[in-house]
């Protein structure tokens, strides 16, 4: 050894010291290194889990949101699609409503003008008859008592043909003129009918004009002049 230059016993004294400092390390100091590297690594694995967890429920958060943000839309989407839906019956309610409104005001402007049309052409009745009587006394050249005015003013207004009689159940009686209780009860006896509409049109100028249901029986004045025209022609 000592032609090597090694000391003997300063080389066993720094082995000896080597392996007092190996032992207090490995007895002392390298199982706490060894616990802090397992800590640290446990909690890096921990703080990696964690992190993960907290990835997976941002994620699922994020899923929740976008699943209610989409509830919410649909919710009011619909909720706009019913409100617009409300919208638009309450208008076509309110329109259905007006028209409604509007043909039962034109309904009943067509019954007041016709009821004041058949009041006016009621009271006229007595002046058309004197003037129609005028005439015929002009052109007959002769005078005729009351009774015989009667009865050809009743005739006039109120003569209905012979093909009437039994003509149906449910009857339209047009009349140049309204006519007066006794006639239409004599209309009713006529037809055997057991409703009977009753209406005014002074275009037929006299007789009646009788319908049940595709029948006609026309014995107006209007119809008369027709037929003999085309006679004529």
């Amino acid at each position: 050894m000592d032609a090597l230059g090694i000391n003997l016993g300063f080389l066993l004294a720094q082995i000896f010291n080597f392996l007092l400092i190996f032992f207090l390390l490995a007895r002392g100091v390298w199982p706490k290194v060894l616990n802090m590297l397992d800590e640290r690594e446990e909690k890096i694995k921990r703080g990696l889990e964690d992190a993960r967890a907290a990835e997976d429920a941002r994620a699922n958060a994020e899923r929740e949101r976008e699943q209610l943000l989409a509830g919410a839309r649909a919710d009011s989407q619909r909720i706009l699609d019913e409100a617009r839906q409300r919208g638009e019956e309450q208008a076509r309610a309110i329109l259905r409503d007006a028209q409604h409104e509007a043909e039962d005001r034109r309904a009943q402007a067509h019954a007041q003008a016709e009821e004041e049309r058949n009041r006016i052409l009621a009271e006229s009745r007595e002046q058309i008859v004197a003037l129609a009587m005028a005439a015929a006394e002009r052109v007959l050249g002769t005078s005729l008592d009351a009774a015989q005015q009667r009865t050809a003013i009743k005739r006039f207004f109120t003569e209905a043909p012979a093909e009437a009689r039994g003509l149906g159940q449910h009857v339209e009686v047009t009349s140049a003129l309204p006519l007066t209780d006794d006639e239409q009860q004599q209309v009713r006896q006529l037809t055997g009918a057991s409703e009977v509409d009753f209406q005014v049109n002074p275009g037929i100028l006299g007789g009646l004009v009788l319908r049940s249901g595709d029948k006609v029986v026309d014995g107006s004045v209007r119809g008369d002049m027709t037929a003999l025209a085309a006679r004529l022609r």
